[in-house]
C-alpha cells in the first residue's frame, strides 16, 4: 500500500508576540527589533501589558525591504 505525503497547514495568528514575530520574519529577536521595530516599519501594540505585532505589517515591511 502506497503512502501519500501529508501536507500540514499551519495557521499563523494575525497578532504575534515578540518571539513569534521574530520567527515569522525569519530572524532573531534582536534583528527583528533593530531592523523592523526600531526603524518604525512595524509598530508595537500593547495589549494586556504584552507587546504584539501585526503579521500584515511584518509582511509589508519585508516586501518593501527586499
Amino acid at each position: 500500500m502506497e503512502q501519500t505525503p501529508v501536507t500540514q497547514i499551519v495557521a499563523v495568528p494575525r497578532w504575534l508576540n515578540q518571539k513569534q514575530a521574530a520567527e515569522y520574519a525569519g530572524g532573531s529577536l534582536n534583528t527583528f527589533k533593530r531592523h523592523l521595530v526600531a526603524t518604525g516599519k512595524v509598530k508595537t501594540y500593547l495589549t494586556d501589558f504584552v507587546p504584539r505585532y501585526d503579521r500584515e505589517e511584518i509582511d509589508r515591511a519585508i516586501k518593501e525591504w527586499v
